[in-house]
């Protein structure tokens, strides 16, 4: 095993610069990945601008796939070799919500690649119960792309959408993306607002039924899907310090369901108190993933990449080795590249 490793991670002046970090063997319920691919995230740009604190010496990345390197002495599911995906949620595994399988509000959590190390390096050591094996046929890339599709498979398991349904999405980044493609695991049809031309055919590309522009054709249209109360569902997924949420709000019909995905930067932003209670809406927010059921929602976000995986590739625009990772964040920040998913490839 080598001593060191070659890793991202944030600077005091909240830069990313990239250095040998010191390779620790596994403790007994710990699994050491050789990471293959990890995502760049929203959330990841929140902290690159500055609008959350980084905390100077971690190494960022929460959606990342990979080889199993090592495995300790109490870890049974994997072994050496095998495909993983991580599931980048820390919990106390004790308390009642774990117990239930409500982990992600777990009053001691914590993500991989903001509390600890995380995936944009040559190797990531991550407690056992996060790390599920990949169906077949998938490869390290695809594989991260299974953690912002389980932020959807959550949300939509939350408001229990229906086959029949007809789900807005709101956005059209990598969460509203994916949204697709777990609303199609559903059964259900989506209609998508992206802003962006490249966001919009990417829409189409996922299964959408209908792409929907941010402009006066697409306001009059979202007038129309009201008046006509032809949406079940609408899923906010901008967040930041955008005014969607009362897009999505405005747009549902009576009695449905808006879900909040978006991480919002801002502690307000507007809504219609009004429209919500004579309408009875429903705004249920929902964050990362779980196993409420028994059942995780990552592990069913993994199924649903293989079952689309040639689509879900697309969602990856760019691709850096992993002494670019500024210039992959600098990539990812920027629109104007025409970037959805940026992936660093440490082993690339």
């Amino acid at each position: 095993m080598p001593s060191t490793a070659r890793a991202a991670r944030w600077t005091p002046e909240r830069t990313i610069e990239v250095a040998d970090k010191p390779v620790r063997d596994p403790a007994p319920d710990e699994v050491r990945v050789a990471v293959g691919s990890a995502g760049i995230c929203g959330s990841d740009l929140h902290f690159y601008r500055g609008e959350f604190p980084a905390t100077p010496g971690i190494t960022p990345g929460h959606e990342f796939g990979g080889t199993v390197a090592a495995v300790g002495a109490h870890v049974r599911h994997v072994r050496e070799g095998d495909l993983v995906g991580v599931e980048p949620l820390l919990r106390c595994g004790l308390c009642p919500f774990c117990l239930s399988g409500d982990y992600h509000v777990c009053n001691d959590r914590g993500l991989v690649g903001q509390a600890v190390d995380g995936g944009m390096s040559e190797s990531a050591t991550v407690p056992g119960n996060t790390v599920f094996p990949a169906p077949s046929g998938l490869d390290a890339e695809s594989v991260a792309l299974a953690e912002p599709l389980a932020c959807s498979v959550h949300g939509f398991e939350k408001v229990k959408l229906r086959g029949h349904e007809t789900v807005f999405i709101v956005g059209a980044g990598s969460i509203g993306l994916t949204a697709i493609l777990a609303a199609r695991a559903c059964g259900a049809r989506a209609i998508v607002l992206a802003r962006h031309p490249h966001q919009q055919e990417a829409a189409r590309r996922l299964g959408a039924v209908e792409v929907i522009g941010d402009d006066d054709a697409g306001r009059e249209r979202m007038q129309e899907l009201a008046r006509t109360q032809a949406v079940d569902v609408a899923v906010e997924t901008v967040g930041g310090t955008a005014d969607t949420l009362i897009t999505a709000q405005r747009v549902v019909r009576p009695k449905g369901r808006v879900v909040l995905l978006g991480i919002f930067t801002e502690t307000r932003t507007s809504i219609d108190p009004l429209h919500l209670a004579i309408n009875e809406v429903e705004v249920v927010g929902a964050v990362t993933y779980a196993a409420s059921d028994g059942h995780a929602d990552y592990a069913m976000a993994l199924d649903i990449v293989a079952d689309h995986a040639d689509a879900a590739r697309s969602l990856v625009t760019h691709r850096f080795a992993l002494d670019d990772a500024e210039r992959a964040f600098d990539t990812a920040v920027d629109k104007s590249t025409r970037s959805i998913k940026v992936h660093i490839q440490p082993r690339g």
